[in-house]
């Protein structure tokens, strides 16, 4: 199986076809030597971007003639990196002779030496390579790409809900165990002789720790608590940041600019004090004990019955929790093993219901691919992760030779103790649209659980000719937030409710067809809200954040 790289080949290709296609139809940019070399190029560039689809699908498929294929598409990809070099050097000498006008003549004549020399000789050999690839997939028999053929996608332009509806896949088979946090959260025969018990939530990755905690946090049970927190902690523990975000959640309004640890740990006594909170500290893989025994004393002055939800996949955190002075004074009081919350796979037809909910509306006849849709689901392993992520790419291939094709793609899913978590969630990869499997490749760049404006993503997608226009961009944002590999942010969930709550001055899960209705209408008119800033006087002029 080729690697990450070579899969990304024919989104790269777009973007270099698309470019030399532009370049072609600017005469005044180009001198007469380059243009036939580039208009060549850009043809076959063309071409060959045509042929893509069918090579990324034969790749998919695995076997001889996979491997063939993906050893084109390395090629291929290092034409395309080529072409890019030599067309951001085209670039650079037509914007510095326009910026530098007093350096005309020396710039003039330097240029065309440079020009003269170089670029004929580079655009050439570009050419050369770019023949010479589209023979070899001529060889291949790749066969062109037709838009919108018979049984293609059709695609969801609407977001995806904030809430529930987000939620709904996460918990199936996690009924009990939602329940028995509840009832730990609702203990009240133990709030008055605990300190602050802490929940710990335990798996491997793709399990739904995450989305367990995060139903329970919004369901309706628990709204009595008076200070309510979301933080996500990730490998790297820093006692500031994680201060910050518990102070910012509790009071939006402090201004917490270049602020010390002593100023937030004074500022958290002040507002944790005498109240009783629930904090949700998310993926948490500290191992330290001094520093997380420093975490508790930051939360230690909450009132009694408090709670404290902790995420993670290693076991070593949980007991590191559970020692240190708070612990043996009962501030900090960590559940019993018994009553801790330990995550496994799902069953098969746990997975089927997961890619059901996701593929499939309520209505949706389903018969004819119900069988190999089971299919698909041994595939996950029990995986929660890897069920939502193939059920929202079957979701846009409903058709049974798309289905079949997911079923036969040749992919190592064994077992592994969940280690190759990752390699199961790149069946979904291999069947992301093209356009889709680049701006996907850019989330790289960001660490996990960074925030970032879902306007100024779909900016950088689009200046980097990923996408064309807005619309693109809030498509590829839904569909990745229905794999759950983009997830909104828990300031945006609040300042939806607290909309909801000033428009309705009650409980806004009491009005699903209004907030169906709201929801359509903030992501339509592409409001604008700033993370972590209070620059908007109007309530409506507020954005939805992302988070990775």
């Amino acid at each position: 199986m080729s690697g990450f790289g070579e899969i990304i080949a024919s989104a790269v290709g777009k973007q270099i076809a698309s470019k030399l296609g532009e370049l072609a139809t600017e005469e005044a940019t180009l001198q007469w030597r380059f243009k036939d070399d580039v208009e060549v190029m850009a043809d076959k560039m063309q071409d060959l971007e045509a042929v893509l689809h069918d090579a990324d699908d034969r790749l998919r498929r695995g076997g001889r003639d996979g491997e063939v294929v993906g050893r084109w598409l390395t090629k291929f990809k290092s034409v395309a990196y080529d072409a890019e070099d030599v067309l951001d050097d085209l670039d650079a000498t037509e914007l510095l002779k326009k910026s530098q006008p007093k350096l005309k003549l020396f710039f003039s004549r330097n240029n065309q030496i440079f020009q003269r020399i170089t670029m004929p000789h580079k655009l050439k050999k570009l050419r050369g390579e770019i023949e010479k690839i589209g023979k070899e997939g001529q060889a291949l028999n790749l066969v062109r790409h037709q838009e919108q053929a018979q049984g293609s996608i059709i695609n969801n332009e609407s977001f995806v809900g904030i809430c529930d509806e987000g939620l709904r896949s996460g918990v199936v088979g996690r009924d009990m165990e939602k329940d028995k946090i509840i009832r730990l959260l609702l203990n009240k025969g133990a709030i008055a002789r605990e300190g602050i018990s802490i929940i710990p939530i335990v798996g491997l990755g793709g399990l739904g720790k995450s989305t367990l905690a995060e139903s329970v946090f919004v369901d309706k049970r628990v709204n009595d608590f008076e200070v309510r927190a979301w933080v996500h902690v990730s490998k790297e523990f820093d006692l500031r940041k994680i201060g910050s975000a518990i102070l910012k959640s509790i009071n939006s309004s402090i201004n917490l600019d270049n602020c010390s640890l002593q100023f937030l740990q004074e500022n958290l006594k002040k507002e944790l004090a005498g109240r009783r909170y629930l904090i949700v500290l998310d993926d948490l893989w500290e191992e330290d004990g001094d520093k997380l025994e420093r975490l508790k004393q930051m939360l230690q002055h909450g009132r009694k019955g408090s709670r404290v939800i902790v995420t993670t996949r290693n076991q070593s955190v949980v007991n590191k929790l559970s020692t240190g002075v708070l612990a043996h004074q009962r501030k900090f009081c960590p559940v019993p093993n018994s009553d801790q919350i330990n995550l496994f796979v799902l069953s098969t037809d746990e997975c089927w219901e997961v890619m059901k909910q996701t593929a499939f509306g309520p209505d949706d006849d389903k018969s004819d691919l119900e069988e190999i849709g089971r299919e698909i689901a041994e595939k996950c392993w029990g995986v929660p992760l890897v069920a939502i992520a193939l059920g929202q790419v079957m979701s846009e291939l409903r058709t049974v030779e798309a289905w079949q094709k997911i079923r036969d793609t040749n992919i190592d899913l064994g077992h592994r103790d969940h280690k190759k978590t990752l390699e199961r969630l790149m069946l979904s990869y291999y069947y992301m649209k093209l356009d889709f499997k680049m701006c996907f490749t850019y989330l790289a760049a960001f660490p996990k659980g960074f925030i970032i404006e879902s306007d100024r993503l779909i900016q950088q997608w689009k200046a980097l000719g990923y996408i064309h226009g807005w619309d693109d961009g809030k498509r590829c944002i839904n569909y990745l937030m229905g794999m759950s590999f983009l997830q909104i942010s828990r300031s945006s969930v609040e300042a939806w409710m607290n909309r909801l709550s000033k428009k309705y001055g009650e409980n806004p899960s009491r009005h699903r067809e209004e907030r169906e209705e709201l929801e359509m209408s903030d992501s339509d008119s592409e409001h604008l809200s700033r993370y972590g800033q209070e620059d908007s006087e109007n309530e409506d002029d507020e954005q939805d954040d992302w988070y990775l």
